[in-house]
């Protein structure tokens, strides 16, 4: 199976500065106690992802530091696996910044596809992705980290095992502690750890360095993981001012889930609201409220938003409110009671124990019993209770 490798580097970074044009080419620290993602220039000053924050400001004193806002990440890049369906039915949302898609049936030829996919990307974004195609999802990704934004890296069918041999380990997945071992004993490319048997890889590194020495010769199965777009109403509202009253920020959130439920058609049920807001300075606060049971009252709806919302109010000023009704389906949830004494499924039982009965009377014994209490207190457990027959009203 073909698939394409969609990635677009430093999503976080490129997010940002999209969303803040004053920052221009700044040198960009994007996490809180640890780096998320920083910007090229960061980069090359030895700043790495996962490093902590006091480390990396360190070594780039100039530097922006901004939150991490992974819910806004999220959103976006939603939006864009969305434009990406438009190409293939087959998407993969990886994570922020990471897609593949199938190839496979399409009538576009595979460059140009990948060509107006990069070209789509950009123009209606504003991201310049890099596009890696191969025959499995491993060797898609390393094609496409190794393409330079806004091109394309197509691994011919039966030569993945030769692209990937002179290329450094740190691509395979594996831990940190295999990572070290295979440093120890002097492997740094693919190549060298393709050449050895693959016996030897599992014996010394367990199951990951079976799963490693097999990608490492081109050999990968994996499936893409069908990305199936949940249907939502989102409603959204923005404040005249930046609201800290935790009232006020209520009133908002109350019109907006009306709003959304008014939206809700044909007598649909909801089970899960999310309400996010942006916050003034940057940033944004999300609240996921998931109900007990499908609700189709927006009443119900906002008592349960409103005691979520008390318990874990937004940190800072508020400038923009939504909403965002998820999981809708056309039925309440509800489960029924399972023995009503005069419904159906309790005449079945007594029905299937009167014919159990029936079966066994040759046998002068109850095909169903009861436990009974005799002597609960006694240190004997055969006394404590006894096994009585099931008598059935007639």
């Amino acid at each position: 199976m073909n698939i394409a490798c969609i990635q677009i580097p430093r999503f976080a970074v490129e997010a940002e500065r999209l969303r803040r044009r004053n920052l221009g080419a700044r040198l960009l620290l994007i996490g809180d106690s640890t780096v998320l993602d920083c910007s090229l220039g960061a980069g090359v000053m030895r700043v790495r992802r996962g490093m902590r924050m006091s480390e990396a400001i360190g070594l780039c004193p100039n530097a922006i530091v901004i939150p991490a806002d992974q819910p806004y990440y999220e959103r976006l890049f939603e939006q864009i696996a969305d434009f990406l369906a438009g190409f293939s039915p087959d998407v993969e949302y990886a994570a922020p910044g990471l897609a593949y898609i199938g190839l496979d049936g399409l009538p576009t030829p595979i460059k140009r596809l990948a060509e107006d996919l990069i070209a789509g990307l950009h123009r209606r974004f504003g991201f310049m992705p890099a596009v890696g195609i191969a025959a499995g999802k491993f060797c898609a990704r390393v094609a496409a980290t190794a393409a330079r934004p806004g091109a394309v890296k197509i691994v011919p069918a039966g030569q993945e095992a030769a692209f990937l041999a002179p290329l450094p380990v740190e691509h395979l997945p594996a831990s940190d502690a295999m990572r070290w071992r295979l440093t120890m004993l002097g492997i740094g490319t693919i190549g060298d750890f393709a050449r050895l048997p693959v016996g030897a890889a599992q014996a010394q590194f367990g199951p990951e360095g079976n799963l490693c020495w097999h990608l490492a010769q081109g050999i990968d199965n994996e499936p893409l993981e069908r990305w199936l777009k949940e249907e939502t109403i989102v409603r959204r509202l923005q404040m005249p001012a930046p609201a800290s009253a935790l009232e006020a920020i209520m009133i908002g959130v109350e019109k907006l889930v009306q709003a959304g439920y008014a939206g809700v058609r044909n007598g649909r049920w909801v089970r899960k609201a999310i309400v996010r807001a942006g916050l003034d300075g940057g940033g944004s606060w999300e609240l996921p409220v998931a109900f007990r049971e499908a609700i189709s009252d927006p009443r119900d709806a906002w008592f349960a938003i409103k005691n979520a919302i008390a318990r874990h109010p937004p940190e800072r000023p508020v400038e923009e409110l939504e909403v965002e009704l998820t999981g809708l389906s056309s039925e309440s949830g509800k489960q029924a009671a399972m023995f009503d004494s005069r419904g159906k499924l309790w005449r079945q039982v007594e029905e299937a124990v009167r014919q159990l009965g029936v079966q066994d009377e040759a046998q002068d014994r109850a095909p169903i019993g009861k436990i009974i209490p005799i002597e609960p207190w006694s240190r004997i457990p055969e006394r404590r209770a006894a096994l009585a027959d099931l008598q059935l009203d007639k």
